[in-house]
């Protein structure tokens, strides 16, 4: 893997910084809806925080399936975008579970779970990938799995932000969702990186 930092300057990468700068404005917009924090935002009052943040995290996955598309239709794949694509999705993800806690604070522990399982899931993946790539073995992109479960987080949260009456037991429900798909997503793919190394095991004996 060779980092070029010029290639920043690629549409696909573009995309990909502003879904990063993209964070710190929903948290902002999310803890004024919510009452946590004062602004004075013209003629927008509070009523208007859980709209705008939801807004924003719908062109947060928007711009997160953009680059996706564009870097492959245009041959734009670059290593930078591979290490800092997932490094937004994360982000994006964990921030959005912790901004979530203040609102349905009751079922915080249902929260902390997601956000755990995110967490332990990102940092056993990062070391597998990195753990291959030494080996010169490319894992290619995200799995079926892996994309079914940030389409399901996306839409989830896009309604657990945008509709602030919905109830804390039909926000449990959809927080149970998105935890069996991170994790059937954790288990499939540590099944994957298993099935690799196992391929790998004889290659590595006959060299």
């Amino acid at each position: 893997m060779k980092i070029d930092i010029r290639d920043i300057t690629k549409l696909p990468n573009i995309l990909t910084v502003l879904r990063i700068l993209l964070i710190p404005v929903f948290v902002i917009v999310f803890l004024w809806g919510n009452g946590n924090i004062e602004l004075d935002i013209g003629r927008f009052n509070k009523e208007n925080g859980y709209i705008i943040a939801a807004a924003i995290m719908i062109l947060s996955g928007l711009t997160d399936m953009a680059d996706g598309l564009i870097a492959r239709k245009l041959n734009m794949i670059t290593d930078l975008g591979k290490v800092i694509d997932p490094f937004a999705d994360k982000l994006t993800q964990a921030a959005v579970v912790v901004c979530l806690i203040f609102r349905y604070s009751d079922i915080w522990v249902l929260i902390a779970a997601l956000l755990v399982l995110i967490v332990i899931k990102e940092i056993l993946m990062l070391i597998m990938g990195v753990m291959f790539l030494r080996k010169g073995q490319d894992l290619g992109g995200a799995r079926w799995y892996g994309k079914l479960a940030t389409i399901i987080f996306y839409f989830q949260v896009i309604v657990l932000i945008g509709a602030p009456v919905l109830s804390d037991i039909a926000a449990a429900v959809m927080f149970c969702i998105m935890i069996a798909f991170t994790l059937l997503s954790f288990i499939m793919y540590m099944r994957e990186y298993y099935r690799l190394k196992k391929q790998r095991g004889p290659n590595e004996k006959g060299e």
